[in-house]
């Protein structure tokens, strides 16, 4: 990866032009650069004394893991800001498109709506009515009144002249258009164009036209005309919260903006460059610099849309400065979350600790080294006594500074990763309640169109006229005219006010027609008596989805007025194929991250749908059911949940429906809610998730004796050693297996020319082995002998006073022939002191148990 040097530092290419931007990243570079001079001097000082180890090497290394660290948490910063705008700004585009693929529906079956027929055979015969416009409009009005999303709906001949409209002192009474009269050429299905229409008195709009064939080949356009900027600024509002000064634009295939959601920062009409150019996410506009996302429409059904795309933008001095986030606190405790950051970062803490246990190592072999100097025999001075021990205390009390500097550097370390963890977590509980508002957002949308189209084709002419005569050839011809235009069903069908199926729009389900119909919503759509009205079934088997036509399903279905007025002459239902299109509507507000899924529940905790195979309609909810229960309309929340030994985070949205469908609507058990589930690693355990142990810290040695203590850390215990009995920590080194050894012994190691035993004291005193990364201390008994023994953790080497210590008053196991003492430290903490003559005695003893391994093995191997 090409770096670039800056404030001293290398940092890669995409992010070194944005630092300036980032205020966190000098909350880190800040202390981490005054500890390194403070390194500088502690360094210098034992140059001078000759009393410190060379430091050189590990100060090298914490400097190249500052650069590591610093880079990959400006990538991260980047990383999460350019999701969350990409994210919004696909869901823009990709929510316009699925709403446009229904207009070009509606405009498709409109068109061929008998009264628009008739009227155009009547102007060209020249029998227009002079009330037959006005008919139309009241015609017009009842369809917009079914759906909102259209401000004008207009009748044009073939020579462009305005024959009816929804709004007529609005259009011109001629519109001379080429592009809407583009709808008359053969095997054109529909046109869309945008820009200012005579339709709309001269005011820009998104218009789709059909053509309308009268009955002796009359031609005409009928065109419909889309609420574009209603639908997007109230989408943009949506996208735009908890995205600070954020702006959110729609723009045609040139590149010119069409709408904004802040005009004030991006005019309309403005041509604004694409993000991901030379500067990568940056790009600059009227003078000020923006992080910016585009994204251009995935497409639906095959449907593309007019070519347009979404772009995302947030001022830069804005884009980083956050706060960590609010939804994660309290949650994503002692959770593995290895799995959600990439191999650089998660090397990061590893590197950090390989560090310091290097420079704990040194530091310990240092004051090995003088308290070995200062006390040959292992005892201290009187109380008040002056020797060379001067000098080695100096020695000491400059190493114990270099340990307390590289400490605090590695603490700086762990913080800045936590804040990286943190931020990346906060970022996914974040995703995944969008993607949650997301999903409900689509299916609230989709369903809207379903309880829109069931009225719609109510009042078709055709559809009125063929219930009314029994005609089942006719009103089959019909439902399969509207059904090749509208994909998403499943099935469509008439029956009468008996409940009986008259005709289907699926030949293949003929042998429905003459079925009784049974349930609440056959009976509930034949007591309407108010076109406006419509009835849906429950998420239930209802015989007419399925193979075998019992698979749960939703039906929408509406009276159908008898053309002579005053009485219904049946009803239509429609069959919503719901398990492809819920499973595509989830999958399109899935997240990224492996194993994500996302379900749609009802309140009472039965799955409706499910992108994942793990759930099948009709199972039980992965979702908190009391949650569920209590979550108010358009109402969403994050947390976390365990499912298949992983903890996942979860966004839980419950629909509050769309424009006029299911608004103010009381709380019910079928009501819908979208349930997006993210897997963030498997819960630690207690010990596990605790990486590092409290330090034991001694007590001011007091009495006239005094005991140097090497202290180490040994299942989570604390223990210890007289230092004298200590030689040397030693680097980690390969431990060369020795076959047929007892289990506490790993191996053979080298040192000074011998080989010698490891022990690992773990294993031995616990039966819990101290693990890959223990430290190795060589250690030798009053008589000369050798060993190496593994531990957990390097701890402290001080000095303490003999009378200080006391007997144990337990001899549990290991230690019933031991002689073993307790040394009570600050705060709770009890250090076990242990003698390598009685460790020795207790590995002699586990080798001489041993038919392969004797005692005579363990002592030649380990005599000086």
């Amino acid at each position: 990866m090409t770096k670039v040097w800056r404030k001293g530092l290398p940092f890669s290419t995409e992010v070194a032009p944005l630092l300036a931007a980032m205020p966190l990243l000098d909350e880190y570079r800040e202390p981490l650069m005054r500890l390194q001079g403070a390194w500088d001097s502690l360094a210098l000082l034992g140059q001078m004394s000759g009393a410190a180890t060379d430091m050189a090497d590990t100060r090298s290394a914490f400097e190249a893991l500052t650069g590591r660290l610093l880079d990959s948490l400006a990538r991260r910063q980047l990383h999460n800001a350019v999701q969350q705008l990409q994210g919004r700004s696909q869901v823009a585009i990709d929510i316009l498109i699925r709403n446009l693929f229904e207009r070009t529906a509606d405009v498709g079956f409109l068109a061929a709506d008998a009264p628009l027929c008739a009227l155009l055979q009547a102007d060209a015969e020249g029998s227009l009515a002079s009330g037959d416009a006005e008919s139309l409009q009241r015609r017009f009005r009842d369809y917009v009144a079914k759906y909102s999303v259209y401000d004008q709906v207009v009748l044009l001949a073939a020579d462009g002249r305005r024959l009816a409209a929804l709004d007529a002192e609005r259009c011109a009474e001629v519109v001379h258009d080429p592009r809407l009269m583009a709808a008359l050429q053969p095997g054109q299905a529909f046109v869309e164009v945008h820009g200012p229409s005579g339709l709309l008195g001269g005011s820009a709009g998104l218009i789709y036209a059909a053509a309308v064939k009268g009955a002796a080949g009359a031609q005409g356009v009928l065109c419909l005309s889309f609420k574009l900027e209603d639908e997007m600024l109230g989408l943009f509002r949506a996208l735009c919260a908890g995205v600070p000064r954020s702006v959110l634009v729609l723009k045609d295939a040139q590149g010119r903006v069409l709408l904004t959601s802040d005009p004030w920062q991006i005019p309309l009409g403005a041509p604004l460059p694409d993000a991901g150019n030379s500067q990568g996410w940056r790009i600059d506009f009227a003078g000020r610099d923006y992080l910016s996302t585009c994204a251009a429409a995935s497409g639906y059904e095959g449907y593309f849309g007019p070519g347009w795309s979404a772009q995302m933008l947030q001022p830069l001095n804005h884009a980083f400065a956050e706060a960590p986030p609010e939804q994660t606190q309290g949650r994503a405790q002692q959770i593995d979350t290895r799995d959600l950051f990439d191999e650089e970062l998660r090397s990061i803490p590893v590197e950090a600790r390989r560090i310091q246990r290097e420079l704990s190592r040194s530091l310990w072999n240092g004051k090995l080294k003088s308290r070995a100097h200062a006390h040959p025999s292992g005892s201290g001075p009187a109380a008040g006594g002056t020797d060379s021990s001067g000098n080695a205390d100096f020695a000491v009390t400059l190493l114990n500074e270099v340990q307390r500097t590289g400490d605090q550097l590695r603490q700086v370390f762990e913080r800045a990763i936590a804040q990286l963890e943190h931020g990346a977590l906060g970022a996914i509980f974040d995703s995944v309640g969008f993607q949650g508002e997301l999903a409900i957002s689509i299916v609230n949308r989709n369903l809207y169109e379903r309880a829109n189209d069931c009225r719609w084709w109510a009042l078709d002419a055709r559809l009125q006229r063929a219930l009314a005569d029994g005609r089942a050839d006719v009103a089959a011809e019909v439902l399969g005219s509207i059904h090749a235009l509208y994909t998403v069903y499943s099935l469509l069908l008439v029956f009468d006010v008996h409940g009986r199926v008259v005709a289907v729009s699926d030949p293949a389900q003929a042998h429905q027609v003459g079925r009784r119909l049974e349930g609440d919503w056959v009976q509930g759509a034949l007591a309407l008596r108010d076109s406006s009205q419509y009835v849906v079934s429950d998420h239930a088997p209802c015989g007419l989805y399925g193979e075998q036509g019992e698979a749960p399903c939703l039906v929408y279905a509406a009276g159908v007025p008898h053309p002579d007025g005053g009485r219904l002459a049946g009803g239509i239902a429609i069959v919503f194929d719901g398990q492809p299109q819920f499973r595509a509507m989830l999958r399109a507000a899935l997240p990224t991250q492996a194993g994500s899924a996302a379900l749609l529940v009802t309140r009472a905790g039965i799955v409706v749908a499910s992108s994942d195979e793990r759930w099948a309609p009709g199972d039980r909810s992965p979702a908190p059911l009391a949650e569920l229960s209590a979550l108010g309309a358009d109402q969403h929340i994050t947390g976390e949940l365990e499912l298949d030994g992983r903890v996942q985070a979860y966004g839980l949205a419950m629909s509050g429906g769309y424009r006029e469908y299911r608004r103010d609507m009381p709380a019910d058990p079928q009501d819908l809610a979208a349930l997006v589930l993210l897997p963030l690693g498997p819960r630690m355990s207690g010990l596990a998730a605790t990486e590092t142990e409290a330090a034991f810290v001694p007590l001011p040695p007091a009495g006239p004796e005094h005991l140097d203590v090497a202290s180490f850390l040994v299942d989570h215990q604390w223990l210890g050693l007289p230092a004298i009995q200590v030689l040397a920590a030693l680097e980690r080194q390969r431990v060369t297996a020795w076959p047929q050894a007892p289990m506490a012994v790993r191996g053979m190691i080298g040192f000074e020319g011998r080989m010698l035993p490891v022990l690992d004291l773990g294993q031995l005193l616990f039966n819990r082995p101290c693990g890959d990364e223990a430290a190795l201390l060589v250690c030798r008994t009053a008589r000369g002998q050798r060993l190496v023994l593994a531990v957990q953790q390097l701890g402290q080497v001080f000095v303490a006073g003999t009378a200080q210590l006391q007997a144990s008053p337990t001899r549990p196991g290991w230690a019933a022939q031991a002689q073993v003492r307790l040394l009570k430290g600050k705060g709770p903490h009890m250090l076990t002191l242990l003698d390598t003559d009685d460790l020795w005695s207790l590995v002699s003893g586990v080798a001489a148990s041993s038919a392969e391994v004797t005692v005579s093995d363990v002592q030649l191997l380990a005599s000086s």
